[in-house]
């Protein structure tokens, strides 16, 4: 009989092949997962979307081996700084036709989802794989439309999304469309208001918010998906009803505007901005894992973190304390603090008290 003792351990802490010592017991009573239950990510999920806080689990003399994805390799920096360059070029081009679509919807003209669709998709078939997408995104410099280019990466992220959701060709296609027109409502607000650095007033702050009902009004008479104006309305709720325009609580906002509420604050957060440094796409996980159960829709959420960290598996970085490494493994239930290698070491870093990834490299 395998020795083990028994250990409370945070759920935030469980990882996959760990055996519970304990029911976990829902606080209505419902019995999520019976004692010898050994994890799996879907258990985890579940933990978490439960809000369970810690579980009891047994802790082996011998620990039984976890499972581990295949280590990837690291890109080759030359051919790197190539597709980049190839990148940048490409992506001005539809840049300037985001712009030229935006005004002319701003304007009282027809939306033409199709056009709007081939903008981001045109990019992302020209691309070889949806890593070389996250790696790019992390390298842009900050334009002076910041509004249409923030719209150009959210709508490249919920085509990507989108098929990590499986979701159908037309659902696909209007996702997409969703995240290229979801700030339209920021065409008609001062570009010196949005570009502000610092904190905005009160009265300034109640200005930019107008731009969700300025946006909805252009599109809501248009022949369009019913998500797209959703999205375009409601992208700032948040599940805990602290959202606005209207406050609602989770389960009167649309799927659309729950997946790209999402991707809009990766995208804001991964990005340089004039009131604030680009951080790094790990940092913006970590504020994902701290401050965001509860707000945005926990579901989404995991599904879009996991998937956007394992995009950086064989990607260089560069450590809080300096030191450049390769992240190896992404651990599916804290994926803001991968396995990293150091020269010839393996590091965990959910070991390694303060040590972050600051930049990708």
């Amino acid at each position: 009989m395998t020795n083990y003792t028994i250990k409370q351990i945070n759920t935030f802490n469980v990882i996959e092949g760990m055996e519970l010592a304990d029911d976990v017991i829902y606080s209505n009573g419902l019995l999520l997962f019976p004692k010898g239950t050994v994890l799996t990510d879907r258990h985890i999920l579940k933990l978490n979307l439960y809000k369970i806080k810690y579980v009891y689990i047994k802790d082996f003399i011998q620990q039984p081996t976890f499972s581990r994805a295949p280590l990837q390799q690291p890109i080759i920096d030359e051919q790197t700084r190539h597709n980049f360059i190839e990148f940048t070029k490409d992506y001005e081009v539809q840049e300037s036709k985001v712009k030229d679509q935006l005004t002319r919807i701003s304007d009282g003209h027809s939306v033409k989802t199709t056009d709007l669709f081939s903008i981001s998709s045109k990019l992302l078939e020209d691309l070889g794989s949806q890593s070389d997408l996250f790696s790019h995104l992390c390298h842009l410099k900050m334009s002076h439309d910041v509004t249409y280019t923030h719209s150009l990466n959210v709508s490249m992220l919920c085509n990507i999304f989108a098929q990590w959701l499986h979701l159908n060709e037309a659902d696909t296609e209007a996702l997409t469309v969703a995240g290229l027109l979801h700030d339209i409502g920021k065409t008609k607000i001062s570009s010196d208001l949005l570009n502000k650095p610092g904190k905005l007033t009160e009265e300034e702050f109640e200005i930019v918010k107008r731009h969700t009902n300025i946006g909805y009004d252009m599109v809501k008479d248009k022949n369009i998906h019913e998500g797209i104006k959703q999205a375009i309305l409601l992208h700032h709720e948040k599940m805990n009803g602290s959202g606005y325009p209207f406050g609602l609580s989770w389960d009167k906002i649309h799927p659309f505007a729950k997946i790209v509420s999402i991707v809009d604050i990766y995208d804001a957060m991964t990005s340089e901005r004039t009131y604030h440094k680009r951080f790094s796409p790990f940092k913006v996980i970590q504020h994902f894992e701290e401050e965001c159960y509860g707000v945005l829709d926990t579901e989404y959420m995991y599904i879009f973190l996991e998937h956007i960290a394992h995009n950086y598996i064989g990607s260089r970085a560069r450590l809080s304390t300096g030191q450049v490494c390769v992240i190896k493994f992404i651990h599916s239930q804290s994926p803001s603090y991968p396995i990293v290698q150091i020269d010839k070491d393996m590091v965990d870093l959910r070991q390694e008290d303060g040590v972050t990834i600051e930049e990708i490299l």
